[in-house]
C-alpha cells in the first residue's frame, strides 16, 4: 500500500486530515442557520467536500508535493477533473461542482496520457479507503473520458456565451459554498464565526448619546427584511441606521475609498470587538498588523487577515471592489455571490462612483437580491438617475434644517487668487481643493513660495505661530499619506491643505473655509462636507461672509477627470449665497434628472455600462477590478528609494532590522518560503509605492524589482525612473517630443 496521500504541505496535511477539516466546518456552516438550503443541497454539497481533492491520489501530484523529483508534463492532469473519477453517481451537478472548485481550461491539457494518469490512480485506492472506511471504485476509462468531454463542453460554453445567473443559480450557490468551505479548511480558520446581534448594541450606544435618536425614531421593524435607501446629511450618523437595519444578520459594509473604510472600521471594532470585525482592502494586513500592536503575534494578524479574505467574520468593512466586482462574472465569483445571498450589504456614500462604477454597484444589487441577499444604500446625496434604477421597499430622508455655507463664485482661476484668500482667513483652517494633481502641486508652489512673506507680516500684526502647509494627493507613498492625515486628523491643526479629490470621502476633517474650482455639483457638496463639519443639527451658522469659495475659470482636470458638459451645466446651477443642506439635495435632484443629463458622457456611460453588463464576462478578477476602480494605472517603485531607509519602525521590528537598514538590503533578505516573512516584505514595499498611468510605463524605462534584489517574491513590480519630493512623484519620461498633446495633459494632470 502507498504512504499516505498527501493534500497540503503548508502546512501538511493528509488527504484524510484535509477533507475531515472541510467536513468540519460543513456542520459549522450548516448548524450556524445563517444560509437555507434544502436537503438535496445539503447532500450534495457534503459529496462535494468528500470527492473534491480526491483526485490528487496520483503519481505527477504526489511526486511534486513530496519533493520526489519531477515526472513527465504528460502525466500533469488538473486534480480537479481527476476527482471526478471517483465520484459514482452521475449527478451532473456534483460533478461540475468538483471539477469546478478550481477553475482550469481543459483544453490546456490536450497532450496529456490521461490513461495512463487514470490507471496510476488505482494503486492509491486502498489508501482512500482506507481513509474513509469506504469502498470507493474508479469508473471506468471511458465513462470518465466522457465526464472529461462534457466538462470541457461546459467550460468553453461558460468562457463563449453569456452567463445566466437565473439558470446557475444553485451551481453558483454551491460552488461559492463549497470555495468558502475549502479555502477555510486550507487556512485554518472557521467559515463563520456566528452570529453578532448588533441593533442592541447600537441602540444603546445611540441612547448614550441622545434620549432621542433619529435613528430609533425613524426605524420600523419591517425594515429589516426589506432593501432600502438611507439619504441623510454628512455626520448625522448613517453608519448607525445601517447597523441597526442589519441587526443579526451577516453583514457586509462598503465604502468608496481605503482610508475611510479604515476609519469605520476602526470605529466597528470599538462597537463590537475585534474578533467580531473583517477587513478587506488591498492593503488590510499592514491595517491588521497594526491592530494586533508591537507586541502582538504577526500570526495573529494573518489569521484575522484570513479570516476576513474567507468572508467568515459577521461583519466586514471592505472597500466596494472587493465585494461589487462579482458582477462582472470572473471565474471564482461564486464565492462572494454566494456569502451575498444570505447576508445583508450596506453602500455607503454611492454618488462618490463613476457612473460605469455605479452601473456594476446597481447591477450586483440586483443580482443579490434575486439570489436572496438584502441591500442598504446609505448617502449625502442620491442622483435621481441612480435612484431610478435602485429597487428598494423603504426611503428615509434626513435632512435638518441647517444653513452652514455661505458661497462665493469666482470668476477666476484658482491660483491667481489664492495668496489673497489666505491671507485673508489667516489663522483659520482652510481647506484648498484642486481637480487634478497637477494644479494642487502648482497652488502649493504659490503658497510655499508666498507663506514666509505671510508668516512675517502677521508676525508683526499679533500672530506669531508657523503656518502648516500640508500637499495631499494619489501621488504619494503609503507611508508619505499616512504621515500627512495623522498632521491633518489632529484635532490641533491649524494650516492650509491643499488635496485633490482624495480628501472628499477619505478624510474626516472639519476646516473652517474651502477654497475649490469648479467641479460637478455632488462633488462640490462632498467638498463642503468638510467645512463646518462640527454643525449638524437644525441652526443657522453661516458666517457673515463666504466660507466657500468656487473658482469657476479654467478648472483643471476638463476630460481626464470630468468632461465638459457636466461642469458647464453645473455653473448655471450655482449662485452667491447661503446654500442649506436641503438646497444642497435640491440641486443633486435637478442636476441628475434624465432630462438634464440625457445627452451628456455621463448618462451615456451609465446607461451602456447597464446594457453591457447584462453579456459581459472578465477574464479574471484582477481585470473586473480594474474594470470597476475605472482607473488605467498600476503602481510602481521609483528606483530612488532602493537606496532609502525604511521609515516604518513597526516593519523594522517585525522584520528583526536595525533601523537605518535600506529597503534595497532588506527586499534582499526576505524569506520568501516563510509566509509571515513574504507578508511582512508585502507591506514594506507597499510604503514605497506609487501610481501611474498604465500607458506612461512604455515611456520610460522600467525593470523588475525581482531581478534586482534576487528574489522572485518580488516579480512583477516595476522600477522606474523618476523624482520623488516633497510634492510627490515625477515619472521620467524619455521622450516628451513623443507625447502627443492629449498624453502630455492626461499624464501632467495625473491620478485625483
Amino acid at each position: 500500500m502507498v504512504d499516505d496521500i498527501i493534500a497540503k504541505s503548508k502546512p501538511k496535511q493528509t488527504l484524510k486530515e484535509h477533507t475531515e477539516k472541510l467536513l468540519e466546518n460543513y456542520q459549522v456552516l450548516k448548524e450556524s442557520y445563517l444560509i437555507s438550503l434544502d436537503a438535496n443541497d445539503w447532500e450534495i454539497l457534503r459529496q462535494a467536500c468528500l470527492f473534491h481533492d480526491f483526485g490528487k491520489a496520483n503519481e505527477y501530484f504526489q511526486s511534486r508535493i513530496k519533493g520526489q523529483g519531477n515526472l513527465s508534463q504528460r502525466l500533469n492532469f488538473p486534480h480537479n477533473f481527476l476527482s471526478v473519477a471517483f465520484i459514482p453517481e452521475d449527478d451532473e451537478l456534483l460533478i461540475r461542482l468538483v471539477a469546478f472548485h478550481h477553475w482550469r481550461n481543459v483544453l490546456s491539457y490536450q497532450n496529456v496520457d490521461l490513461k495512463t494518469i487514470h490507471q496510476g490512480m488505482g494503486r492509491y485506492l486502498p489508501k482512500i479507503n482506507e481513509y474513509f472506511r469506504k469502498n470507493y471504485e474508479l469508473l471506468k476509462f471511458y465513462i470518465f473520458k466522457k465526464r472529461i468531454e462534457r466538462l470541457e463542453d461546459y467550460y468553453q460554453r461558460r468562457m463563449d456565451q453569456s452567463f445566466s445567473l437565473e439558470r446557475e443559480k444553485r451551481f453558483v450557490i454551491l460552488l461559492g459554498l463549497l470555495n468558502r468551505l475549502d479555502h477555510a479548511s486550507s487556512a485554518g480558520v472557521p467559515v463563520e464565526k456566528g452570529r453578532l446581534e448588533k441593533f442592541s448594541i447600537i441602540k444603546e450606544k445611540l441612547l448614550q448619546k441622545t434620549p432621542c435618536p433619529w435613528q430609533l425614531k425613524e426605524f420600523k421593524d419591517q425594515y429589516r427584511q426589506q432593501n432600502g435607501v438611507i439619504v441623510a446629511s454628512t455626520g448625522l450618523g448613517k453608519t448607525e441606521m445601517g447597523l441597526l437595519w442589519s441587526g443579526g444578520e451577516k453583514t457586509f459594509y462598503t465604502l468608496p475609498v481605503r482610508t475611510s473604510v479604515n476609519a469605520i472600521f476602526d470605529r466597528l471594532v470599538g462597537y463590537f470587538g475585534n474578533e467580531n470585525v473583517g477587513l478587506l482592502h488591498s492593503d488590510a494586513f499592514g491595517k491588521t498588523l497594526l491592530g494586533v500592536g508591537e507586541e502582538g503575534e504577526t500570526d495573529d494578524a494573518l489569521v484575522h487577515y484570513d479570516t476576513a479574505k474567507n468572508l467568515s467574520f459577521p461583519l466586514t468593512v471592505a472597500t466596494a471592489d472587493q465585494v461589487f466586482t462579482s458582477a462582472l462574472k470572473f471565474l471564482g465569483f461564486e464565492k462572494i455571490y454566494a456569502t451575498l445571498s444570505y447576508s445583508k450589504i450596506v453602500v455607503d456614500e454611492i454618488q462618490a462612483y463613476s457612473p460605469a462604477t455605479v452601473a456594476i454597484i446597481v447591477r450586483a444589487l440586483h443580482e443579490v437580491q434575486k439570489l436572496g441577499g438584502k441591500y442598504l444604500v446609505l448617502t449625502a446625496t442620491l442622483p435621481p438617475i441612480i435612484k431610478n434604477h435602485l429597487e428598494y421597499d423603504f426611503y428615509v430622508e434626513r435632512i435638518p434644517n441647517l444653513e452652514k455655507h455661505r458661497v462665493e463664485l469666482v470668476s477666476a482661476e484658482i491660483s491667481s487668487q489664492v495668496i489673497k484668500l489666505v491671507e485673508k482667513f489667516w489663522g483659520k483652517k482652510i481647506l484648498i481643493v484642486c481637480n487634478t494633481v497637477r494644479k494642487a502641486q502648482e497652488v502649493y508652489r504659490i503658497l510655499k513660495d508666498q507663506l514666509s512673506r505671510l508668516e512675517r507680516h502677521n508676525t508683526e500684526d499679533y500672530r506669531t505661530e508657523k503656518i502648516p502647509l500640508v500637499l495631499f494627493h494619489s501621488c504619494f507613498t503609503s507611508w508619505d499619506k499616512r504621515e500627512k492625515e495623522r498632521i491633518v486628523l489632529d484635532q490641533k491643526f491649524v494650516g492650509i491643505l491643499v488635496a485633490t479629490q482624495v480628501v472628499e470621502v477619505s478624510l474626516d476633517i472639519d476646516f473652517d473655509v474651502l477654497l475649490t474650482e469648479l467641479a460637478p455639483p455632488e462633488v462640490l457638496i462632498q467638498r463642503m462636507g468638510r467645512i463646518y463639519r462640527r454643525y449638524k443639527e437644525d441652526g443657522v451658522y453661516t458666517p457673515r461672509e463666504p466660507n466657500v469659495y468656487i473658482f469657476t475659470e479654467n478648472p483643471s482636470g476638463i476630460g481626464p477627470v470630468y468632461e465638459s458638459e457636466i461642469i458647464s451645466k453645473t455653473r448655471s446651477f450655482l449662485q452667491d449665497g447661503v446654500l442649506s443642506e436641503r438646497r444642497k439635495l435640491q440641486i443633486v435632484n435637478q442636476f441628475y434628472s434624465e432630462e438634464n443629463l440625457k445627452d451628456t458622457r455621463y448618462f451615456t456611460l451609465f446607461s451602456n455600462a447597464l446594457e453591457l453588463l447584462e453579456n459581459y464576462n472578465a477574464n479574471s478578477r484582477d481585470e473586473a477590478q480594474q474594470i470597476f476602480r475605472g482607473m488605467d494605472c498600476v503602481s510602481v517603485l521609483p528606483s530612488s528609494f532602493l537606496k532609502s531607509p525604511i521609515q516604518n519602525p513597526f516593519l523594522l521590528k517585525r522584520l528583526r532590522l536595525p533601523q537605518g537598514t535600506l529597503l534595497e538590503s532588506a527586499l534582499i533578505g526576505i524569506n520568501h518560503e516563510d509566509r509571515a516573512q513574504r507578508m511582512l516584505g508585502y507591506e514594506l514595499i507597499k510604503d514605497f509605492l506609487v501610481p501611474i498611468r498604465t500607458w506612461a510605463l512604455q515611456k520610460t524605462e522600467r525593470t523588475d524589482l525581482s531581478s534586482l534584489v534576487n528574489n522572485n517574491l518580488f516579480r512583477g513590480i516595476l522600477v522606474v525612473d523618476g523624482t520623488y519630493d516633497e510634492e510627490g512623484f515625477k515619472i521620467g519620461i524619455r521622450d516628451h517630443k513623443n507625447l502627443t498633446s492629449l498624453e502630455r495633459e492626461a499624464f501632467w494632470d495625473g491620478i485625483v
